[in-house]
């Protein structure tokens, strides 16, 4: 497959705008109890990282779709992705059975298939974050 910056930003950011939205769209209690059912933070952090996480990464997923502050946002995108890869992963070794792994909001997805997916984006945002050293076509990098 050639290598296409453009469509790499397409699927990283079109991928953290939809999971944000989805999540920002549905009841913050709901977030929350599937943030709660990963046994990760204090009860005191649940409901803030509940209202914080899905504009995170609406806000990362429009700087990547845009190509504005590129690499930035790929690195940002990548840590997202890698925070959620090892949540999912911690989950798996501690036997906890999780339903839905809460990416998608109401959209559910099983954590064994989230674990591949976020895989290949973090992958994705690590190849987006090298080669944007120069900055991207179609991107307000190379417009600015």
């Amino acid at each position: 497959m050639k290598n296409n910056p453009i469509l790499w930003r397409l699927i990283v950011g079109g991928v953290l705008v939809y999971a944000g939205f989805m999540k920002a769209i549905g009841p913050y209690a709901e977030f929350a109890a599937i943030i709660t059912a990963y046994k990760l933070l204090p009860s005191a952090l649940v409901t803030p990282f509940s209202i914080a996480i899905p504009f995170i990464e609406m806000w990362v997923g429009l700087f990547v779709l845009t190509g504005f502050w590129t690499r930035q946002a790929a690195i940002s995108a990548a840590v997202l992705f890698g925070t959620f890869l090892i949540a999912l992963a911690s989950t798996l070794v501690r036997g906890i059975d999780l339903a839905s792994c809460g990416c998608f909001g109401a959209d559910a997805m099983s954590p064994r298939y989230t674990i591949v997916m976020d895989v290949v984006l973090w992958a994705l945002s690590i190849l987006i974050y090298r080669q944007a050293i120069v900055p991207p076509p179609l991107s307000l990098d190379k417009t600015l």
